[in-house]
């Protein structure tokens, strides 16, 4: 047996190593001792006056030993009530903890539903509203319904003009052609052979996009 495991042994024996085992088997041996002698009356008193001293120094130290684990009982219980209450409170922080995590989501959430609408309503401002939009296309369509049926109204008179200038470019052609006709001298013989001038043909076509002008002498 090692040094340290007899001084562990003689630890747990002996208390905080104090002696108050050595003490009480040392009062055991002397009351034992008292109780056999033949001393006198005054030594027998004095023996046990020492042995009343002796069992005050144990009692004492009972009593100590009793209040330490009285306090040590104490503790205990205070620090059960502590872990208790520290459990408590651990817990509590750590839903606390939980809650300030949702919120803190539910703000960063908030936050970027915000920064979404601002950046919504500023592109929202870039575009005119959707009625005054409608409003415009109404118009524009209104408007070119209009400009269209001014076109076809263009065209129906322009193509009556054309029409009645064919006529008029014709019948002034017909005519310069008699003209030409009366101011040539004709035979008796050859006369009745000249065809007659229906103003009413079209023997001629005239092209009304080309830009040549027509010989009118």
């Amino acid at each position: 047996m090692g040094d340290e495991d007899i001084i562990r042994r003689r630890l747990m024996i002996d208390g905080d190593g104090t002696g108050d085992v050595r003490q009480l088997m040392m009062f055991m041996k002397a009351f034992i001792k008292w109780c056999g002698s033949d001393d006198t009356s005054q030594e027998s008193q004095n023996q046990y006056d020492r042995l009343l001293t002796q069992l005050a120094g144990i009692e004492h130290s009972s009593l100590k030993w009793k209040g330490i684990i009285d306090m040590n009982e104490l503790e205990i219980k205070h620090y059960d009530g502590l872990r208790e209450e520290t459990s408590k409170n651990v817990k509590k922080a750590c839903v606390a903890i939980e809650d300030a995590k949702q919120e803190l989501e539910e703000a960063r959430q908030v936050r970027r539903n915000r920064l979404e609408y601002d950046a919504l309503a500023k592109l929202i401002k870039e575009h005119p509203p959707r009625s005054d939009t409608a409003d415009k296309l109404t118009l524009l369509n209104q408007q070119l319904q209009s400009l269209k049926a001014k076109r076809d109204s263009l065209e129906e008179k322009l193509s009556l003009r054309r029409k009645q200038l064919h006529v008029l470019v014709t019948s002034l052609y017909q005519l310069k052609q008699t003209l030409h006709d009366d101011s040539t001298p004709v035979h008796d013989a050859d006369a009745g052979k000249r065809p007659l001038v229906d103003l009413a043909d079209s023997p001629v076509v005239v092209d009304l996009t080309s830009t040549q002008e027509m010989d009118t002498t």
